[in-house]
């Protein structure tokens, strides 16, 4: 389990990332996360498919260019959670913004996840 980061801040912006699968997959993040407040909305898209994830935010830590934020899905659609889940969001403001989703153990706690390159769009961690 990963402590989160001890200041509070924000984290904001829109991103994608494309997978390196055939056919391709799209991942799509919006985060506006200010103050323990805010929203996270998560999409993943197909050839025929797209799951997609609301999350109400509860806590968000930055610490220099690096920001983790933790909510609880308000709603779902053919994604691997539902209403009530736990999820955290940690993201990386570089030259390449680096994204990560995962599971949260609890508020201001992230699990472990695989990050991902963002292939287009910015996010903003202060």
């Amino acid at each position: 389990m990963m402590t989160m980061l001890l200041a509070a801040g924000f984290v904001v912006g829109y991103a994608q990332i494309d997978t390196a699968t055939e056919p391709v997959t799209v991942f799509e993040f919006a985060v506006d996360a200010r103050d323990d407040r805010g929203v996270v909305w998560i999409a993943h898209r197909g050839d025929t498919q797209m799951g997609w994830l609301v999350a109400r935010v509860d806590c968000v830590r930055t610490d220099d260019q690096v920001g983790v934020v933790t909510g609880v899905v308000s709603a779902a659609h053919d994604v691997p959670a539902v209403r009530g889940d736990r999820i955290a969001v940690t993201v990386r403001d570089s030259v390449i913004d680096r994204v990560s989703v995962g599971p949260s153990t609890g508020r201001c706690h992230a699990g472990p996840a695989q990050e991902l390159a963002v292939s287009r769009g910015d996010f903003r961690v202060q």
